[in-house]
């Protein structure tokens, strides 16, 4: 009995150790984002290259064991987005040059960078890769284990590597019912935009998306 408390005033000692290097690790780190809200969270253990160009608005959360690699350009999650564990956001692409060899314009860390961008009431799930230039719209979803390298329209789902969308979180009429309990009338999406992304992307496609999603 004796031994077991021991073990436990060790692991809470340790936990309390661990939160307070946290802390301490954050207060300092915080000072160096682009931008970071108050209310905005990082969990350890992460990896952060370029933490000047980490722009994370109010209520945002990203969960550890994530690599934000933005030494050329911006990575911005804005508010109320949140991921899961995993992320990994790069913002840049080595360019293949003719006549040069591939490796020293890596290795002398030339290239081809575009921000990313997170709007607002994103879920992004475990293991998520967001690549150079790729922009998820507001609302939408980004499945666990997913790769992105073209923008997603807002509200819709994605799957895979790469990702494709497979369909939305709500019709475009409970889209626009969705929004007015939220947003201020000229910060809403466009009725005509949303059934032109819900046709193009998803009734247009439904046989595609079915098959796809047999595999």
């Amino acid at each position: 009995m004796i031994n077991i408390l021991k073990k436990r005033i060790t692991h809470n000692l340790f936990l309390s150790s661990l939160n307070g290097f946290y802390r301490n690790y954050f207060k300092v780190k915080r000072s160096k984002f682009g931008y970071i809200d108050s209310s905005s969270r990082v969990r350890f253990p992460i990896l952060i290259k370029g933490i000047n160009n980490v722009f994370l608005y109010e209520n945002t959360h990203i969960m550890g064991h994530s690599k934000i690699i933005t030494t050329q350009a911006k990575f911005i999650m804005k508010k109320n987005s949140a991921s899961a564990e995993g992320l990994t956001i790069v913002t840049g692409n080595h360019p293949s040059v003719v006549g040069e060899l591939f490796l020293i314009n890596a290795a002398e860390d030339i290239q081809e960078a575009k921000d990313v961008i997170v709007e607002e009431d994103v879920w992004i799930g475990a293991n998520v890769t967001l690549l150079s230039g790729v922009k998820i719209g507001r609302g939408a979803i980004v499945g666990s284990g997913a790769v992105c390298r073209l923008t997603v329209p807002p509200y819709a789902i994605v799957i895979g590597n790469p990702a494709k969308i497979v369909g939305f979180r709500f019709t475009p009429d409970e889209i626009i019912k969705h929004e007015t309990s939220l947003y201020p009338e000229l910060e809403r999406l466009n009725l005509n935009i949303l059934e032109k992304n819900h046709n193009k992307h998803y009734l247009n496609k439904l046989e595609t998306i079915i098959d796809y999603l047999k595999h």
